[in-house]
């Protein structure tokens, strides 16, 4: 028996004249063995045979502290390792890497609305890519190669995973939004800070905006965000444009000087007013929870994670005035823009949260867009798309979203009549609501907006328009209404996070 268990690696060892090779993959391994979700940490690979590993994630080069879209590591020769400073998904049950020869420049990619897990089963990285966006890798700012996307034609490669957990913090339950409560940006902070904000009593309510004479509650609010931006070591200020329009802007920002290019900027903003007494179509409110201070708070959250790393951009952060009457605010910053900066790109979200999980659709716009056509902003589209699939397992429902877009319009998305559960649309619009508007259109800027249902919203601008509302609205059969709206609020927060990482690095042009 033991001379036939020892015949087949004798007859291997005959035919080639030196042991089998393993294959590349399966020579890979990786310290810790799991990796834990939402974090920077340091990741050892060790390969037992000269290859190269495209780590699709960021990762943060030891050299200029900056952080990138993801690497290559070569390995070249037996038993070589290599450490990066990577993160890992704060969504997903495993980390994909791709492992190819050694010296490999060129590879191949799953589509941006695919999972890791589908591109491997329909058997992507075998047959690789003809003339499709693929990555290719470049010189970095620093130590590490980057990568860039790049139309090519790419043989085969293969995949590894290993499995990523993402633990819940001590005593918050799994009803309350347990597993979106650790990380860098953690959803059930945001939510801690909206019960915070919007409390009767204590919090930053009825602030509608900068009335003559000073509104104290307004007052109050933008004390308090500039002493939260100096708190995470950003610059903290409060811009006032007292001889503008009536009721005159001001606004609050927080800034970080770019260390490569720092008059090129990086916009993040939300709007900071409230809809005032009167305000179609419901009146009016007074806290306003998700029009939009649950916008503020995950700006906040992640603008208090990029505080954490230099960037080659000059971050800047701004809650607007104003939005509700016309954009001022927004108005009043461009027009004060320092001479010899330029506005690379500028996200936004308004009135986003209740959605996706729960049974309404998470509306992603990309502007500018000027010919009905859906054509001219792709870039950012697939960037956005790639974001998000690579940090959550969202693939189909982005996949829902798109179908949603294309055979039933804008109008489905914002009918909360017909709920269209498992859907978020990234696209091109025709129809930009918000401060990113004004940034497409003055500075022709590629600007994005994260939103959900606004008018179909029943307390769009009325005082129900609550925390326990929105909680209410989340609620679904498999999932507490607090769980579902922690879910959204993390998810969007790193996805703005994310989109800021991958924009400094290489921002996205208006192709109109």
């Amino acid at each position: 028996m033991a001379l036939l268990l020892l015949l087949p690696a004798f007859a291997g060892c005959l035919d080639s004249g030196e042991p089998a090779q393993p294959a590349l993959a399966a020579s890979v391994s990786m310290a810790p063995g799991e990796l834990i979700g939402g974090t920077f940490q340091p990741v050892e690979f060790t390969a037992r045979q000269p290859l190269s590993l495209l780590v699709p994630y960021p990762v943060r080069d030891f050299i200029t502290g900056l952080v990138q879209n993801g690497t290559v590591l070569d390995f070249a020769r037996a038993f070589d390792s290599r450490q990066v400073e990577m993160l890992a998904p704060p969504g997903h049950a495993t980390a994909t890497f791709l492992v190819a020869e050694q010296g490999r420049d060129a590879w191949p990619l799953r589509a941006t609305n695919e999972s890791w897990r589908e591109w491997i089963d329909r058997g992507g990285p075998a047959e690789g890519m003809a003339d499709g966006i693929g990555a290719l890798r470049v010189a970095g700012d620093g130590e590490l190669p980057a990568l860039v996307p790049e139309r090519l034609t790419a043989a085969g490669i293969e995949t590894l995973q290993f499995p990523v957990s993402r633990p819940m913090r001590d005593g918050i339950a799994l009803e309350q939004g347990g597993n979106h409560s650790t990380g860098l940006v953690d959803g059930y902070s945001i939510y801690e800070w909206l019960e915070f904000v919007t409390d009767e009593q204590d919090g930053y309510n009825e602030r509608w905006g900068p009335l003559v004479p000073r509104d104290p509650a307004y007052e109050r609010a933008l004390a308090f965000l500039e002493g939260e931006f100096d708190s995470m070591g950003l610059d903290g200020q409060i811009h006032r444009y007292e001889f503008s329009s009536s009721p005159y802007a001001v606004n609050v920002c927080g800034y970080r000087t770019g260390t490569v290019y720092p008059n090129e900027w990086l916009v993040l903003g939300a709007h900071l007013d409230l809809a005032e007494p009167g305000s179609p179509p419901g009146g009016g409110t007074h806290i306003g929870a998700h029009d939009n201070t649950a916008g503020v708070a995950m700006a906040l959250a992640a603008a208090e994670a990029l505080a954490q790393f230099d960037s080659r951009r000059t971050l800047a952060v701004c809650f607007w005035s104003n939005e509700e009457n016309g954009y001022d605010g927004a108005d009043r910053w461009i027009d004060n823009i320092p001479p010899g900066v330029n506005i690379t790109n500028y996200l936004n979200i308004d009135s986003a949260g209740v959605n996706y999980p729960g049974e309404y659709t998470l509306v992603v716009d990309i502007i500018p867009e000027t010919d009905n056509k859906l054509n001219e902003q792709w870039e950012m589209i697939s960037l956005t798309e790639w974001i998000g699939t690579t940090f959550y397992d969202i693939a189909p429902v982005l996949r829902n979203g798109r179908e949603l877009y294309y055979t039933e319009g804008y109008a489905a998305m914002k009918d909360h009549d017909h709920p269209h559960p498992d859907t978020i649309s990234v696209h091109e619009s025709q129809r930009g609501r918000s401060d990113y508007v004004r940034f497409a259109d003055r500075l022709g800027v590629v600007s994005l907006d994260f939103g959900a249902i606004t008018g179909g919203y029943d307390c769009y601008h009325a005082p129900c328009d609550t925390l326990d509302e929105m909680v209410d609205w989340m609620a679904t059969a498999n999932a507490t209404g607090q769980q579902n709206l922690v879910a959204s609020l993390d998810m969007i927060a790193w996805w703005f996070t994310g989109l800021f990482w991958y924009l400094d690095e290489r921002p996205v042009y208006d192709r109109s």
